[in-house]
């Protein structure tokens, strides 16, 4: 029995009212969902969404939902239509899948998303810890990152340099990541990135309030939910999807079936940062 499954259900009816009626309709507010990779892996790799499974959800969010980038929701303060909710796409962690498998289907459907890098992943020099070293290339290098940014459909926003648990970094470090990240990315570019991703969602106020002070517009987390007019710009939440996802996990994901498992798992993993 998938237990994931059967509490989200129970909440379903719960949740289908507080957002539907309530948020949508009353608070409207925007769901930002967060992507890593997007591959076949046969190691039930957590950040992995198939390509076909991410086809089917690519198809169900073009007919059901009003898919926006993430500038348009910060520029209209989490307002949304009156005829279909609205949904931003992210991905983190810049992996060369999100080229390969992903962007075909976003230009498909003509939906925007934001590819949030990490600087030295770009370069080659590292690649994300999780995997290890492998043989075939990991990341996005450069060029293709280039190649994403002239897209009007795509915007490029920083990771930081290296990946790190920026909370535990002193206060020179944590402030390098999130700053020259962004410096090496406008020179690269040709233009700042406006929005910062934290790794991991590790952040607390401090890192906050040095992501304004660089210069960003605003920053996403791993919390969970949906956001509003009241959510902070530096603390986005959005919503993560993976591989075990069936579509009807999905559909129950995009209207707050999980939201309060995700919260419950959320409010655990924030506690043991303290």
């Amino acid at each position: 029995m998938n237990i994931r499954r059967v509490l989200s259900a129970s909440c379903q009816p719960l949740c289908h009212f507080y957002y539907q009626q309530r948020y949508y309709r009353h608070h409207q507010g925007v769901r930002i969902l967060m992507y890593h990779r997007v591959d076949a892996r046969a190691d039930d790799d957590q950040l992995s969404v198939a390509p076909a499974r991410f086809a089917t959800q690519m198809a169900w969010l073009a007919e059901n939902h009003q898919v926006i980038s993430l500038a348009q929701m910060v520029a209209q303060r989490a307002t949304t239509s009156d005829e279909k909710p609205q949904v931003v796409l992210t991905f983190d962690d810049g992996y060369l899948d999100n080229l390969l498998y992903a962007v075909p289907l976003l230009l498909h459907y003509q939906l925007p998303a934001t590819f949030f890098v990490t600087t030295e992943f770009c370069q080659q020099t590292q690649q994300h810890p999780r995997y290890g070293q492998t043989a075939q290339r990991l990341h996005l290098n450069w060029q293709e990152v280039q190649q994403l940014a002239k897209h009007a459909l795509f915007d490029i926003g920083s990771h930081t340099c290296q990946h790190p648990y920026l909370t535990e970094l002193s206060n020179a470090q944590a402030w390098q990541e999130i700053n020259d990240s962004r410096q090496i990315l406008a020179e690269k570019l040709g233009q700042a990135p406006a929005f910062f991703c934290y790794p991991s969602g590790n952040m607390r106020a401090r890192e906050m309030d040095w992501v304004q002070k660089a210069g960003y517009q605003a920053a996403v987390t791993v919390a969970p939910g949906l956001n509003t007019a009241a959510t902070p710009l530096w603390a986005l939440k959005r919503t993560e999807i993976t591989d075990k996802d069936e579509p009807i996990d999905f559909q129950r994901k995009l209207s707050g079936g999980f939201d309060p498992i995700h919260q419950l798992l959320h409010w655990k993993r924030t506690r043991m940062m303290k």
